[in-house]
């Protein structure tokens, strides 16, 4: 199987401009290393205009089911993943259907954001699985488990992802975080975290370290984690992590655009010699985010075994490529032909 493991949808909140302008603040840093914007003072509109324009993107890229799937030619699954709600700059942000792209009726509220991805699975059920998302620091955590409960049971959702960093919360925090893993293990599904670095300027990156999950790896034995964007900055120690704890994967996204394909060759192959099997390891590409082009992501991994013969290392089996471009997420996740 080929899976996407990491992919957004729909938009980040009903306002139009700020959705747009919460998209050119995490890419300001892609455009100022491709030299393509002032890296000594903010850009002004027009400049975001050219370059927006050339690379036909506006900010936050909004895309809905259909579009997710059309990016994904030859994939058998996405994974659309919710964004649970937030403040941010005073405003509440997160997951919601602004175009009517889901059969989820009234008007657009993050609270119902593992509504509408449920309703992205309705719409190609073929195609997308989906993770459900909560946050304890928005109404408590009670109402957080609450929901976890409730995107399971009537929104048959997968699993769940976590922002830790986003939201100003540690995911080693007993009282916040511990209840949701708890219920997440009593539930049976997975648990994504964010536990990576991140452009945005509010993200709290103290919040972001690998190693804060380190104590529910040894308390929720039977739990499974998946640590998003392979701990990008620290990758090391993610993959220590992954060393360590017999339930803990991690899916490679914007890690894999941002290094070459040599160095992908290569974080690959120390796999095995950090004492992690390539099957914890998942291919996924932070669509629709720039430079995360599915196509080109997965051609990337497909071919890394032409860099052995010129580092005169031995190719990574063909076997395990095809693991982490699918397989191995689908059977960390336990999804077949015809699931969701």
């Amino acid at each position: 199987m080929q899976i996407d493991a990491h992919t957004h949808i729909l938009s980040l909140a009903s306002d139009a401009d700020f959705t747009r302008q919460y998209g050119r603040e995490g890419s300001l840093c892609i455009y100022r290393s491709e030299g393509r914007l002032p890296s000594h003072r903010c850009p002004t509109e027009h400049e975001w205009e050219t370059v927006e324009a050339e690379d036909g993107k506006d900010g936050f890229g909004v895309v809905g089911p259909d579009e997710t799937v059309a990016a994904h030619p030859g994939f058998d699954r996405m994974v659309a993943l919710a964004v649970s709600p937030q403040w941010l700059d005073g405003r509440l942000i997160g997951t919601v259907d602004v175009f009517g792209q889901t059969d989820v009726t009234g008007d657009p509220h993050p609270e119902r954001c593992n509504e509408y991805i449920a309703g992205c699975v309705r719409r190609r059920p073929d195609r997308i699985i989906g993770f459900g998302s909560v946050n304890p620091r928005y109404r408590g955590v009670k109402a957080a488990v609450a929901e976890l409960g409730r995107m399971v049971e009537e929104d048959a959702l997968t699993g769940v992802k976590l922002y830790p960093m986003y939201q100003h919360w540690s995911p080693a925090d007993r009282e916040l975080a511990f209840p949701i893993y708890a219920a997440a293990q009593d539930l049976g599904i997975p648990v994504m975290i964010h536990q990576a670095g991140s452009t945005r300027i509010d993200a709290k990156m103290e919040y972001a370290r690998p190693a804060l999950l380190d104590d529910i790896g040894r308390e929720f034995r039977d739990l499974r984690v998946i640590i998003a964007h392979c701990g990008t900055p620290w990758v090391d120690e993610a993959m220590f992590m992954l060393t360590k704890h017999p339930h803990f994967y991690t899916e490679i996204s914007y890690h894999i655009a941002t290094v070459s394909r040599r160095d992908l060759f290569l974080y690959l192959s120390r796999a095995e010699q950090m004492f992690v099997p390539l099957e914890k390891i998942m291919f996924g590409t932070d669509f629709p985010g720039f430079l995360y082009d599915p196509v080109a992501l997965r051609e990337k991994l497909l071919t890394v075994n032409e860099e052995a013969e010129r580092l005169g290392m031995p190719p990574i089996p063909q076997a395990k490529l095809d693991g982490i471009m699918g397989d191995n997420f689908a059977a960390v996740v336990g999804v077949e032909e015809g699931d969701r």
